[in-house]
């Protein structure tokens, strides 16, 4: 008796969730495909009845650790914007002779309204993605 018969667990078909939420992020399954193989999925009981919902996609391969990683994408485009107006404003600063630091009521204000959604998704991001 092969493995096919054997009941699936949970964890099982959120394996395969995930791998079909892979497919369709790399463009391999529609939306609506990606849909019609999660509830055919969550409805097997069998690894047998599970097999089929993959058979047509190319094996998993593994993934490269991607530099910078650690911080999210989004958080570093949410500070890029602050970084190049706060270097033009000390180009403008020195250009026009110093004297008053000017620039800190630019950078100061604006770094810390950035600081907050920053900390949130550094601290609300799951275990599996911190480093």
């Amino acid at each position: 008796m092969g493995s096919e018969h054997v009941r699936a667990s949970d964890a099982d078909r959120e394996k395969i969730v995930d791998r079909l939420k892979s497919a369709m992020n790399e463009g391999r399954l529609t939306l609506h495909e990606y849909d019609d193989r999660v509830q055919q999925v969550y409805n097997a009981k069998t690894y047998g009845e599970l097999t089929p919902v993959l058979a047509d996609l190319p094996a998993q391969r593994p993934t490269k650790p991607v530099r910078g990683e650690s911080i999210p994408q989004w958080i570093i485009i949410m500070w890029i914007p602050w970084a190049a107006v706060n270097a033009l404003c000390l180009v403008i600063y020195a250009a026009t002779g110093a004297g008053y630091f000017w620039p800190f009521w630019v950078a100061v204000p604006w770094g810390f309204a950035l600081l907050i959604p920053t900390a949130i998704g550094i601290t609300t991001r799951p275990r599996g993605e911190r480093k």
